[in-house]
C-alpha cells in the first residue's frame, strides 16, 4: 500500500491525493513496524524461522491479486485518475526481497492461487467475516459512532 500511496499522491484528482498524502504516515508505519516483526520472527530461533517460512509459503500466493486490476482500478487508470498497479511491481518485488533476506526467509515459487475477488468472486468464508463486522452496526441501526 505505501507504494501505491506514494503513486496517488500525484493523482490528478485532489480528493484522492490528498487522501494518498494523508494514508501514506499510516501506511508507512504499518510497513515499518510489520518488517521488523518478519526480521525478528524470521531470523529469530529455529522454530520461530520455519513458521514464518510456512506462513509465507501459504500466503504469499495470494499477493498475486495485487496485481490483477480490477474494473473499477481499469476505469480510474483510463480516467488518469488511478495507479497502472504492474507500474509498481518491480519496486514491491525489491521491497519483499530485501525484507526476506534480512529475515533469512526464501520467497516462494511464483504461481498458484489468484483470487477472484477484485471481480466480486468471494469464497463462503467472507459471510461470517461481514456478518461479524456488521453485527453491531445491525444490533443499534440507529448508533452513532
Amino acid at each position: 500500500m505505501a507504494l501505491l500511496w506514494e503513486a496517488l499522491e500525484k493523482s490528478a484528482n485532489a480528493d484522492l491525493a490528498a487522501i494518498a498524502a494523508k494514508s501514506l504516515k499510516e501506511v508507512r508505519y504499518h510497513l515499518r513496524h510489520s518488517r521488523d516483526w518478519l526480521v525478528r520472527l524470521g531470523d529469530g530461533t529455529d522454530e520461530s524461522h520455519a513458521r514464518s517460512q510456512a506462513s509465507l509459503d501459504h500466503l504469499f500466493p495470494y499477493t498475486q491479486e495485487f496485481w490483477a486490476h480490477s474494473p473499477a482500478e481499469a476505469a480510474a487508470i483510463a480516467a488518469g485518475i488511478g495507479v497502472d498497479l504492474n507500474t509498481l511491481k518491480a519496486d514491491w518485488d525489491a521491497i519483499v526481497d530485501a525484507a526476506l533476506a534480512e529475515a533469512t526467509l526464501q520467497r516462494p515459487a511464483a504461481g498458484g492461487y489468484i483470487s477472484e475477488g477484485k471481480k466480486g468472486v468471494h469464497s463462503e468464508h467472507l459471510g461470517f467475516l461481514l456478518a461479524e463486522m456488521q453485527s453491531l452496526a445491525r444490533a443499534h441501526p440507529n448508533g452513532v459512532w
